[in-house]
């Protein structure tokens, strides 16, 4: 059951994902970032859950890491992802 909802607004749509852990949330919207081209940089996203920490945290997280994805060379490898 998934117990977490992120929207992610991009150039094709805007990506409702859905997950039932933290982690598995993460992952998702990790990889459709690196997908996107990096003009659409920073997309905005909105985390959705009964837990506002938990929301405020994955938030946070994934600001993060589009900063590291806008600040990473062109064709780099951010954080383990090719």
């Amino acid at each position: 059951m998934a117990r977490i909802a992120i929207l992610v607004g991009t150039p094709a749509g805007t990506r409702l994902l859905a997950a039932s852990s933290e982690r598995d949330a993460a992952g998702m919207v990790e990889h459709l970032l690196i997908g996107l081209d990096r003009s659409a940089l920073p997309a905005p996203l909105w985390v959705q859950c009964a837990d506002a920490a938990l929301a405020a945290r994955l938030t946070a997280y994934l600001a993060g890491f589009q900063a590291e994805l806008t600040a990473a060379p062109a064709g780099g490898a951010v954080r383990g992802f090719q």
